[in-house]
């Protein structure tokens, strides 16, 4: 499944010399929010999410994500000890390089993104997260469609129980994504992050992969404010007007 994903990956990632203008408004990789408010939603592992998305003043852009958790909160990996919970996510996103041509544009950006979550573990027993993530996602847009997603992540979260146990993980995962715009206001987005994993805690510690997905979309401007009002004053400026009714007097 690895070898597959890399070839499809580095596939897309070799049309990169006819390229366009991609999707507008990312949410999984680097490039600035043109809309002042965008919506993303998606299913994978380790969560299902529903991210805010909202653009800030300058290179800045900012959100707030919910996720239903149900495996290793930060990247599955050999050992799992979340059964189900709910984490919350604040999101900051610093574009700090665009550099755009007449037939592509790419993108570096600096996420940071901590957390907090309430859940309960395989041993049934609650437990207390708490995570900060740093990303360097990069961005290249290959198709006037279509926006090739990669760069770093390093989520470091620990855990608590009620026995006063704890754990920790840390993650290095690198990203092989994409982002495509299906219209206007529509574009679906896949990532799939990879590499080693450090887990440590109750007096043992280990190593191996981890890894983690995703698909979804992101949305904007589905239901503008004005979206009515524009349509009716176009369909009412596209009517000829009526001659008034003129009485003679005789």
């Amino acid at each position: 499944m690895t070898a597959r994903a890399i070839g499809v990956f580095a596939l897309v990632l070799a049309m990169a010399s006819p390229a366009l203008a991609g999707p507008a408004n990312s949410t999984i990789g680097a490039k600035k929010l043109e809309q002042d408010m965008v919506h993303s939603g998606g299913v994978g592992a380790p969560s299902v999410m529903y991210e805010w998305w909202n653009k800030g003043k300058g290179k800045m852009d900012w959100g707030l994500s919910g996720e239903l958790v149900y495996t290793d909160w930060l990247a599955a990996h050999t050992g799992r000890y979340v059964k189900i919970g709910l984490g919350i996510d604040g999101m900051l996103r610093w574009n700090f390089i665009s550099n755009k041509k007449p037939k592509v544009q790419n993108d570096f950006a600096l996420l940071v993104k901590p957390g907090i979550l309430i859940a309960g573990s395989t041993f049934s027993q609650f437990v207390f997260g708490i995570k900060g993530e740093v990303g360097l996602p990069f961005t290249i847009d290959v198709h006037e469609r279509v926006t090739v997603v990669t760069g770093g992540f390093l989520p470091i979260g620990g855990y608590i129980t009620a026995n006063n146990a704890g754990w920790g993980e840390i993650p290095i995962l690198i990203r092989m994504g994409v982002e495509i715009m299906a219209n206007e206001n529509v574009a679906p987005w896949f990532y799939f992050d990879l590499g080693p994993g450090i887990f440590f805690g109750n007096g043992r510690s280990g190593a191996g992969f981890a890894w983690r997905l995703g698909a979804g979309t992101a949305f904007w401007g589905v239901l503008g404010k004005n979206k009515n009002k524009s349509d009716s004053s176009a369909t009412a400026s596209s009517e000829p007007a009526e001659e008034p009714d003129v009485e003679l007097v005789e």
